[in-house]
């Protein structure tokens, strides 16, 4: 976890602030630049790192059918995954297994779409249809992420 602010931070509290909003706030979440790019499969796979986001609800969280995800669930933002990502949680808090992609969710998605979709993992019902709209502040959030992207390549 990290105190600074990193690229992707106002987008994430973007989604943060509207899962607040909506009575979902995750039970803990941070963005951080320090996990190995695990996408990667050049030279600088195993060297370079990626911008990620993660959003916890524990098992205690009330909007969690706990019939389905017992322990939680966690919503992940991987830079440069394409895609939002999501697992459920085991005792330790640990993800029960890999994490699977969200098409629903790209990158910038709206946060509203974001509340929609949590919405229906917490209670254990599909994911809606459809591709969530582009958030209409994330250009600049974009920009900053790609320079990032591109100083992290370039050391």
């Amino acid at each position: 976890m990290t105190t600074r602010q990193l690229p992707h931070d106002p987008y994430i509290t973007a989604v943060v602030d509207a899962l607040t909003a909506a009575g979902l706030e995750p039970t803990q979440h941070w963005t951080e630049d320090t996990e190995l790019d695990r996408y990667r499969d050049d030279d600088l796979s195993g060297l370079a790192t990626m911008l990620t986001a993660v959003l916890e609800w524990d098992g205690d969280h009330p909007a969690l059918n706990r019939t389905e995800h017992e322990h939680g669930i966690a919503l992940l933002w991987e830079h440069p995954a394409e895609q939002w990502l999501w697992a459920p949680q085991k005792a330790n808090g640990h993800l029960e297994r890999e994490p699977e992609f969200l098409p629903t969710l790209g990158r910038y998605a709206d946060p509203a779409a974001v509340v929609a979709v949590v919405r229906a993992l917490l209670a254990g019902e599909p994911i809606p249809d459809g591709h969530a709209p582009y958030w209409h502040e994330a250009d600049a959030v974009k920009r900053a992420v790609d320079a990032w992207a591109a100083a992290e390549t370039s050391e």
